[in-house]
């Protein structure tokens, strides 16, 4: 079978199945890097020491770890779906570049309240708090509906993703099974959204989810304060909260993580604090010990 003709099914069994993002990104992955190396090549012929050519002309770890994985997914979906009898030649020693370990850039607590301050009175205001007091994606703070909101007892209900997606803003499920869940706003936040309501239906901004975006920055520039993206600050609200004493499995949990590995991989930054935290507590127990 010709690798075309692999991936133009596994594209079209994913078109039914994909959430728009993620199949805009395996499309992205297979146009840029895999048909312009694999196009017109039998997908059986294709060697291990193939692979590790292709992926060691990578200038990018980056690119070239989100290429094989697409290769890898297409290989794999064809030997299972479509029969093709072949060794995976993914998944023989194939040696992939070192990808360098990204430092996130969250923002500490007097900067988030300064943050909160600079975007007072502006349209963005209630996505900005509910994004930065809940943590949540930037899909899932764009999605937010007033009936989404209970503001007697903060309840918020996380119901859908609001995004765009190759220039079309696109509205679908959250991300995984675990992202459609509840969470509930700090006392603060809940009377400053009562303020922001006045009767207002809808989503809670009317701007597309990329110029939500813009306009945080452009306000908090203008302000002269700190301000991260919608993305880190996801990572800030985690890093707070651990900050703060809450449980790892708490804060996993209000994320909409399956579990708690992905929070602390990915979401908690080690702060002096934090561990100078830990220290000052297992210093009690050490000299409280008979």
């Amino acid at each position: 079978m010709r690798f075309d003709d692999a991936v133009a099914a596994y594209m079209s069994d994913k078109r039914g199945r994909l959430r728009a993002c993620t199949l805009a990104g395996y499309e992205s992955a297979i146009h840029r890097h895999l048909l312009p190396r694999w196009s017109g090549v039998e997908l059986e012929s294709i060697e291990p020491e193939d692979v590790q050519a292709w992926v060691d002309g990578f200038e990018l770890p980056g690119a070239a770890l989100k290429a094989y994985k697409t290769l890898r997914q297409v290989v794999r979906w064809s030997i299972r779906r479509l029969g093709v009898r072949m060794a995976d030649p993914t998944a023989q020693g194939v040696e992939l570049p070192h990808v360098a370990h990204r430092v996130l850039e969250v923002m500490d607590a007097a900067q988030t309240r300064e943050m909160l301050r600079a975007l007072w009175g502006t349209d963005v205001e209630a996505v900005a708090i509910c994004a930065a007091t809940l943590g949540l994606r930037r899909g899932e703070a764009c999605g937010l509906k007033w009936s989404d909101i209970d503001l007697r007892t903060g309840e918020v209900r996380i119901r859908r993703s609001r995004q765009v997606v190759l220039g079309e803003e696109v509205v679908e499920a959250p991300k995984t099974e675990r992202s459609a869940r509840s969470c509930w706003l700090p006392r603060f936040a809940v009377r400053r959204l009562r303020q922001i309501r006045r009767g207002a239906t809808g989503w809670l901004c009317q701007l597309r989810p990329d110029a939500v975006a813009r306009r945080m920055r452009s306000a908090c520039s203008r302000a002269g304060v700190a301000c991260v993206s919608m993305t880190n600050l996801r990572h800030t609200w985690a890093t707070l909260a651990v900050e703060a004493g809450v449980g790892i499995e708490t804060v996993a949990m209000m994320l909409g993580h399956s579990g708690i590995t992905t929070a602390y991989e990915h979401y908690i930054v080690p702060r002096r604090r934090i561990c100078q935290d830990a220290q000052k507590a297992v210093e009690r127990l050490l000299l409280s010990a008979a």
